[in-house]
């Protein structure tokens, strides 16, 4: 095969198969859960990080096994996706994502990561791995007469009915998007050591204290 991206170098497809003959079972649930065309894709998590965790051991067998339960598609998921991160012993997405968090806000960091950079969520998560774990399916199913019986709708998918099309579910309806004591922070502008005024929208508010997000935080507010 020649390669599209070093001129006319020739790849030798039995040779590449040969090479990886150990990881060479898992190219359809790799591709899925790592990001392709309907799943999405992990910020610098690329197909070369990918083969390193598969190589390292990592096992993707119940992506694409139709019956495989979720408990293991899951936690195969987890682990996989956890080490493409570099933490091979996080028990959950958000576990790897509050550990990403903290390496890039180290002592030092003068500006936050981006959110991209770091894993999603556990409940976002689960949705994605839905998917990969359908696109997989569909993927082995191909040169089979038995096409299993699955439906997207049960693999992170929702029927959009003004479109007539299948739009991905982010997180669940039941899953806020932030934890209600996030969504109610209120940041004030004191700037002052001594007790905020009765100006203070933290005060307010009814909060007993500033919290670290307000500019008195950082000056020593008394409050």
């Amino acid at each position: 095969m020649e390669s599209p991206s070093q001129g006319r170098v020739a790849i030798d497809i039995k040779a590449t198969v040969k090479k990886h003959a150990k990881i060479v079972n898992c190219e359809g649930a790799s591709s899925a859960i790592s990001g392709c065309y309907t799943v999405g894709a992990y910020h610098r998590v690329g197909k070369g990080t990918v083969v390193k965790i598969l190589k390292a051991g990592h096992k993707l067998s119940a992506i694409g096994d139709v019956d495989s339960s979720h408990e293991e598609v899951m936690m195969q998921a987890t682990k996989f996706i956890s080490a493409c991160y570099s933490y091979h012993n996080s028990k959950s997405l958000s576990e790897a994502r509050l550990l990403v968090w903290t390496k890039k806000n180290r002592k030092g960091v003068t500006s936050a990561p981006k959110l991209c950079a770091i894993p999603p969520t556990t409940e976002a998560f689960q949705e994605n791995v839905k998917r990969a774990h359908y696109q997989a399916i569909i993927w082995q199913s191909l040169d089979s007469d038995d096409v299993p019986d699955v439906h997207p709708e049960n693999f992170g998918w929702k029927k959009n009915m003004s479109t007539k099309s299948l739009t991905p579910v982010a997180i669940p309806k039941s899953v806020p998007l932030a934890p209600d004591y996030i969504l109610n922070l209120i940041c004030c502008d004191c700037s002052s050591q001594n007790p905020c005024s009765k100006r203070c929208s933290c005060k307010s508010a009814g909060y007993p204290k500033c919290s670290v997000f307000c500019a008195c935080y950082s000056v020593g507010c008394s409050r």
